[in-house]
């Protein structure tokens, strides 16, 4: 004989089904549990940039509060930001272009080509971006000096292109490497040269990497503190070096901090909102190998 049906079966369904349902919730919470936790401050810094200075060290801390844009105004007027944002986007933008290019070509080389000592060869590369930086600020300094390269636009890119190559090098090698080589070889039976299929195939198809390296390269040379600190002089002084000025012996314009801090931020924010679909296709790149 067959037992009579209980209710432990449909009791045990509905707390499965509670159980599911509660997933989605805790995952969203979760997510923005996080989200707060990185955008706490830099909102804190926006909100710190429209206060007055009697607002800012105000007890308890004001979150509802008269804005004012007094302090963008003092930046905006001192004729050493604007210098610092032209250095600062000579330099990014140049330096950014001249390792992408050098870079990519490198990449090429290492991903196609087989070389005996192809391996050794990229990790020595890799090597000199493990040196903490600081070691080389005084053999550059001297250098720069005896070349006339301090407080020079050349100097500061020379030395961001080679800081950033070894870098740009690893990774778009990874993203080169996905592109299947078939095609290139189709391009060359067509009669394109090597350099040609590279330049028409390889690199529109390796798009969404170099967009995600070029990112992360002009973030590395936008907020790059010491190298343009000692080689920069008071006409080729980039944004952080400006930044920097705000903090005295005594006193710090936290006004002027919050401002320029936000002014700093901001081109590179729009710059990852610009290319954010590719910056996101790029970092997936080589996940699905096979």
């Amino acid at each position: 004989m067959s037992s009579p049906p209980t209710a432990a079966g449909p009791a045990i369904r509905r707390r499965g089904r509670l159980q599911f349902a509660w997933r989605p919730v805790l995952l969203v919470a979760v997510v923005i549990a996080v989200w707060a936790f990185y955008l706490f401050p830099l909102v804190w810094l926006v909100m710190m940039s429209l206060k007055t200075q009697l607002d800012m060290f105000a007890v308890p801390p004001l979150f509802l509060f008269t804005p004012t844009f007094e302090h963008y105004e003092a930046t905006f007027a001192d004729r050493s930001f604007r210098s610092a944002i032209r250095s600062s986007l000579i330099v990014t933008a140049v330096s950014m272009l001249a390792s992408l290019l050098l870079g990519a070509l490198a990449a090429f080389g290492l991903a196609r080509f087989r070389m005996r000592f192809a391996e050794p060869l990229a990790f020595g590369l890799i090597i000199g971006r493990m040196i903490p930086p600081i070691v080389f600020v005084v053999p550059l300094f001297l250098l720069f000096n005896r070349l006339g390269l301090r407080n020079t636009h050349l100097g500061l890119i020379l030395v961001y292109t080679a800081f950033n190559l070894p870098f740009v090098i690893w990774l778009l090698r990874s993203f080169f490497e996905e592109v299947p080589v078939d095609l290139e070889h189709a391009a060359m039976i067509d009669g394109a040269s090597r350099l040609r299929a590279f330049w028409s195939v390889t690199l529109p198809l390796a798009a969404a990497g170099i967009a995600a390296t070029a990112v992360f390269v002009a973030i590395a040379a936008w907020s790059e503190f010491l190298f343009a600190l000692i080689l920069t002089g008071p006409d080729t002084g980039t944004l952080p070096v400006f930044l920097a000025t705000f903090v005295g012996d005594r006193t710090i314009d936290w006004g002027g901090v919050a401002s320029t801090g936000v002014l700093v931020i901001l081109p590179l924010v729009v710059l990852g909102l610009l290319v954010q679909r590719n910056l996101i296709k790029g970092l997936t790149m080589g996940a699905m190998k096979g």
